[in-house]
């Protein structure tokens, strides 16, 4: 038996029994220690805003279609950490004990091949709180890709949440010069405290700022990570003629905000859309694939090029999960990276 997370409507949570299948001979079975909350994908969820309850994603011809999405009960998330309690008797690439990063919804434990629990296997000595961070990680990489900056360049990081704080790092280990900019005096707190030059969005016009740091000219590129159009239209702004806009968040919703007729036709901006997975190839496959992505993700983290000290905000057990997406929604101000602990 496990427990498994599910959002059965806007705004209800539930935490549900479930069987799982019996252990196989090259299964294996894990335990998880800590999950990530992803706050745009699931708050999306949770409140009812996701495309795809609304529209019919066409998976052959990869465009959504009017007509019926998908209905409630969704089971959320994709960040888990786990640690091997089973293994089959054909499984020789994983022992008991080891710790794996599992790309699978919230739940107690989770059944997995020995292909996906050896691909997601991680150090002895790893931090579960460090390894959390891992997926997200490879998100924001592929955005600093997508983005192509150059040594030199100006980036402005639209969105201060994991995902914008993460890409600063890239963007800096990239060589460029990061603006950090976010509604909340924390997140900018928080990109200051990892060398990023912050600017608090409701201070200040953050495209005249932007402008005046870079003598006039705005900045050669923006990684948009608000999944607000306001921010992506505010990012737009910031930019010099033939900048480059990679948006790395998703967008939820009927929002507004976002005017293309105005500086993006004017300045001729190049929007870009990253994402690593869904059937998406990387811009620079092959050279670059998704495994190539995580385990460069990885390295990073391990070796501190990518630093997560002090992103957890709050770390709330899995049993009060309704009480976390409760925080996230009500007071985001408070947070940056929300995580649910497991009691085995």
């Amino acid at each position: 038996m496990c427990r498994r997370l599910l959002i059965c409507g806007p705004g209800q949570v539930e935490i549900i029994e479930q069987r799982l299948p019996r252990l196989g001979d090259s299964d294996v079975f894990a335990e998880t220690m800590i999950s990530g909350i992803s706050h745009g994908t699931e708050m999306a969820w949770l409140g009812g805003a996701a495309a795809a309850l609304h529209r019919t994603w066409d998976a052959d011809h990869r465009y959504y279609t009017d007509g019926q999405g998908r209905d409630y009960p969704v089971a959320p998330g994709y960040e888990s950490i786990a640690r091997v309690a089973q293994i089959g008797r054909a499984v020789t690439h994983v022992e008991v004990g080891d710790l794996v990063a599992v790309d699978a919804p919230h739940a107690t434990g989770h059944l997995l091949t020995e292909t996906a629990a050896t691909a997601g296997l991680l150090p002895a000595d790893t931090d579960p709180e460090r390894a959390v961070f891992h997926i997200l990680t490879r998100v924001a990489l592929a955005g600093v890709h997508d983005a192509a900056l150059r040594v030199g360049e100006t980036v402005v990081v639209m969105g201060l949440g994991t995902v914008g704080l993460l890409a600063a790092q890239h963007a800096r280990h990239a060589g460029a010069r990061v603006i950090g900019v976010d509604r909340y005096p924390l997140r900018v707190q928080a990109a200051q405290a990892l060398g990023v030059h912050g600017l608090h969005a409701d201070t200040i016009d953050v495209a005249a700022e932007v402008h005046d740091l870079t003598d006039g000219a705005g900045a050669d590129a923006a990684i948009e990570a608000s999944g607000s159009y306001g921010g992506l239209h505010e990012a737009i702004r910031c930019l010099r003629v033939a900048g480059r806009v990679a948006t790395v968040a998703s967008y939820h919703g009927d929002q507004s905000g976002l005017r293309l007729g105005e500086e993006y036709h004017r300045n001729r901006i190049t929007l870009i859309s990253s994402m690593t997975i869904n059937g998406c190839p990387q811009r620079a496959h092959p050279q670059w694939t998704l495994d190539r992505l995580n385990r460069t993700a990885w390295h990073l983290i391990a070796d501190g090029t990518i630093r997560t000290d002090g992103l957890i905000t709050h770390r709330i057990p899995f049993d009060q999960a309704a009480d976390a997406y409760t925080l996230i929604s009500d007071t985001p101000q408070d947070t940056i990276k929300v995580v649910l602990t497991y009691d085995h």
